[in-house]
């Protein structure tokens, strides 16, 4: 087939999902995050994890829009389509592995910390750091299986701790997954249930900025910490928070 005297090409270019490098990806893979990771820890929970997450978000968005799309992107437009629950799941999680190691550090040599106004309000609601700490640790042993555990902004500009479960997405009310209900619950979370049901009903428009985030899922510490040493390593994971980019992720 010609188009002004040339030929017209029968296929389309197909974009293919890939894993970020991360800035000090080189050392990591070589030294491990010292104080946090072990270089085989971090081949799995970083390289081996994040492949994976993006070869499957490739075969699932193959020929569709979504295939130009960033995961974030990806996962908030599928977040309130049960169609779409596959793509949301993987997507999801791309975008929350990447946040999670992007602002990453060595705890041995970490020598930042929240900016001025930041830490004001993490003092002003935690205590101070070691108790958003303690906090973070807490609310991540109500975790039996796999999740995420955020310190969020909200509209209000008030900082709280979320914790979803699986491939939840702290950006949305439909999908954060905050509530297990694999079981039975109580009054306090079928309280939380209806609350979440009446925003997705009525279209609430969302304003939950996450700031920082730790893996909850057992790829990313069992190999270095074992089974049962979560708390030891979500406090290790909060030592090694780059507050540089953490700073750069407040809402202005």
């Amino acid at each position: 087939m010609l188009r002004n005297n040339r030929p017209v090409q029968s296929w389309a270019k197909r974009m293919i999902h890939t894993a970020p490098r991360l800035k000090l990806q080189d050392q990591y893979t070589t030294q491990g995050i010292p104080g946090l990771l072990s270089p085989n820890g971090f081949k799995l929970a970083w390289i081996d994890q994040q492949n994976y997450l993006t070869t499957k978000l490739t075969l699932l968005t193959n020929g569709t829009s979504d295939e130009t799309r960033y995961p974030f992107h990806i996962a908030i437009n599928s977040a309130r389509d049960q169609t779409k629950q596959p793509i949301f799941n993987v997507a999801s999680q791309c975008h929350n592995n990447h946040f999670f190691f992007e602002q990453l550090t060595s705890p041995l040599t970490n020598t930042t910390s929240p900016s001025r106004d930041l830490e004001s309000r993490i003092i002003d609601r935690f205590g101070s750091l070691d108790g958003l700490k303690k906090q973070f640790i807490e609310e991540s042993e109500k975790i039996i299986g796999q999740g995420w555990v955020f310190l969020v902004e909200t509209e209000s500009k008030s900082l709280e701790i979320l914790i979803v479960n699986n491939s939840g997405t702290p950006y949305n009310f439909s999908g954060n997954l905050s509530l297990d209900l694999n079981g039975p619950i109580n009054s306090d979370e079928f309280e939380a249930w209806e609350a979440i049901k009446e925003h997705t009903l009525n279209k609430t428009t969302d304003w939950t900025i996450p700031l920082l985030g730790v893996s909850l899922w057992d790829h990313a510490y069992v190999l270095d910490y074992g089974v049962g040493q979560r708390a030891k390593y979500v406090g290790d994971a909060l030592d090694a928070i780059n507050w540089e980019v953490v700073n750069k992720r407040v809402y202005v």
